[in-house]
């Protein structure tokens, strides 16, 4: 049997921290205990990096090292990718920036897949032709900067929000291309079996976020939801996962005040999991 992994593979978001700066961001997630985190760039959410990102890099360095921390990636909204008016060349202005500092971070880049709503822009065949399309296409930039490239497949408020239309465009563009982000929370709110769909593309996963949700509320803390969060952990532990678990802690049903506490308590209780875990 495998050794317990230790606290070092459980992380926090910015995104946790998504109505403070981004230094008192990192100064709290260094606070908690954790030594790893992602940087936020979704617009809709958090602007700890602005998108469109035109900004030196430099700050960032000197954030993270301040508060001893690594960002094992830029989490970000590079927009509707299944829109086919979006040409390459203005993905690429987009995504180039982000993977600039994504690279001189040393951390993934992670990407959404497709519009912010269920509806096709086409058809869904003609759609997911064009995320593969374009996630091709990015995974390429990707690999010629040395980047390894995630994507959020299944997301419960985007077009591919279901876990049909996420294995048809898994099946559709080669592992090599991308990995696996795979948010429990959005699993759960899309009411869906978040432990079975773990064990089915356990091969592809490489990150796991963490949040807690029931059908249709993907907004609740760690432990006031319906995530099974031991069976996704026990799961994906037992077949040797070697990635990290994040927790991204967009909740709203806590109060701002006391958004630390909360945020220390979903750490502890994650990493107990993991600890305990294979």
């Amino acid at each position: 049997m495998s050794k317990p992994r230790t606290r070092e593979v459980v992380g926090i978001s910015t995104i946790t921290f998504r109505h403070r700066p981004l230094e008192e961001a990192l100064r709290l997630i260094s606070g908690i205990g954790a030594t790893r985190t992602e940087l936020g760039a979704i617009p809709d959410v958090v602007d700890h990096v602005p998108v469109p990102f035109h900004g030196d890099v430099a700050p960032y360095l000197d954030l993270l090292a301040r508060y001893g921390l690594r960002s094992g990636a830029v989490n970000a909204d590079i927009g509707n990718i299944n829109d086919p008016d979006y040409d390459t060349e203005a993905l690429r202005a987009v995504f180039e920036p982000l993977l600039t500092l994504a690279k001189a971070t040393d951390g993934y880049l992670i990407s959404n897949c497709g519009r912010q709503n269920w509806a096709d822009f086409v058809d869904e065949e003609t759609d997911l032709a064009n995320v593969a399309k374009n996630l091709t296409f990015l995974g390429g930039l990707c690999a010629d900067a040395g980047v390894r490239l995630l994507v959020e497949v299944l997301h419960h408020r985007r077009w591919i929000h279901t876990v049909e239309r996420a294995n048809k465009l898994l099946a559709l563009v080669d592992p090599s291309v991308f990995g696996l982000l795979f948010d429990v929370a959005h699993v759960v709110a899309s009411d869906e079996d978040v432990v079975g769909w773990a064990g089915e593309v356990f091969d592809r996963i490489e990150r796991v976020h963490i949040r807690d949700a029931v059908p249709g509320n993907l907004n609740l803390g760690v432990g006031r939801g319906q995530v099974d969060f031991a069976g996704v952990v026990d799961a994906l532990e037992a077949r040797g996962f070697s990635g990290d678990y994040i927790l991204e802690l967009e909740t709203h049903d806590v109060e701002e005040a006391d958004r630390e506490a909360d945020a220390q308590r979903s750490f502890d209780a994650i990493v107990a999991l993991v600890e305990a875990a294979r």
